[in-house]
């Protein structure tokens, strides 16, 4: 199961998708009402609501589920898996929104944290702009163009109402306060350079995670957007590694090959930065 990004669509996940269908998953991209793309804006508890409703669901049809996230996805996923009594196969997130603090953010950013108290709130919008979430110069070209003719891209919404971002925010607040309560295989992805979510909130998240299971791959050529920008081919490689091993590791009878990460660079980053994680 995958949860797209705060306001956005499939269009996020087209490639993801296709690539772990092509290896054998079932995928859904579930479509949440009040969180999609062009639904009227409802409150988080019913996003929470939908995506178990999703899951329970596709728990009577599969043996094994798990569910992938970006972005406020990834913390939509957070809270999912929080509330599970059936233990999920594998939690993967991806650039997850656990705060809105990286370079590009503007410098009233912290204000987004009272906005209900402030007089001009309701008619705030975050407008996408340059570098819409890549780095990569001609997924950028394509996103502005598709934001121009569509509104939408592979890159999110052209922007965000304040319902849906004070929306996020209470389920971020919800997110880290039972972070603890995650107890299931997770993988996270994030890229250092990421212009909308600092590169802390991915090490928070490691270090607060209850599970034993888990891994932190970091990326250095990349933003917010990492399912399309330089690093797309090692998200999709290590997304679906790690899937496989997850599903694997549930099912009694092994279902996929592993392949070991093939790049001896993000198997020494991987370490290293695991290694100063432990010590922090």
């Amino acid at each position: 199961m995958m949860l797209h990004g705060l306001g956005a669509n499939e269009l996020e996940f087209q490639r993801l998708a296709k690539e772990l269908n092509a290896a054998g998953f079932a995928v859904v991209v579930s479509h949440i009402d009040g969180y999609t793309h062009n639904t009227p804006s409802q409150p988080w508890e019913s996003w929470v609501e939908q995506a178990q409703a999703e899951l329970w669901k596709l728990e009577k049809k599969y043996a094994s589920v798990s569910v992938v996230g970006l972005s406020m996805g990834s913390v939509l996923a957070m809270v999912v898996a929080q509330r599970q009594t059936r233990p999920l196969a594998g939690l993967v997130l991806l650039s997850a929104s656990l705060a809105y603090d990286g370079w590009s953010m503007p410098w009233y950013k912290g204000l987004l944290a009272i906005s209900s108290w402030l007089p001009f709130a309701k008619n705030y919008s975050m407008k996408e702009s340059e570098p819409y979430g890549v780095k990569n110069d001609e997924m950028r070209a394509a996103i502005k163009s598709a934001l121009k003719s569509k509104n939408i891209s592979e890159s999110g919404v052209d922007s965000l109402g304040y319902e849906l971002i004070k929306q996020g925010q209470l389920l971020i607040r919800e997110a880290r306060s039972h972070i603890r309560m995650i107890d299931c295989p997770t993988l996270i992805i994030h890229a250092v350079d990421d212009e909308i979510v600092h590169i802390r909130n991915a090490e928070w998240a490691y270090r607060h995670i209850r599970s034993e299971e888990k891994e932190i791959i970091y990326l250095g050529d990349s933003y917010h957007m990492i399912t399309i920008d330089n690093e797309r081919d090692t998200v999709n490689q290590e997304t679906l590694r790690f899937l496989k091993k997850s599903v694997n590791v549930q099912l009694d009878k092994p279902a996929f090959e592993v392949a070991p990460i093939k790049s001896s660079q993000i198997r020494r980053l991987l370490r290293k930065i695991q290694a100063q994680i432990f010590q922090a």
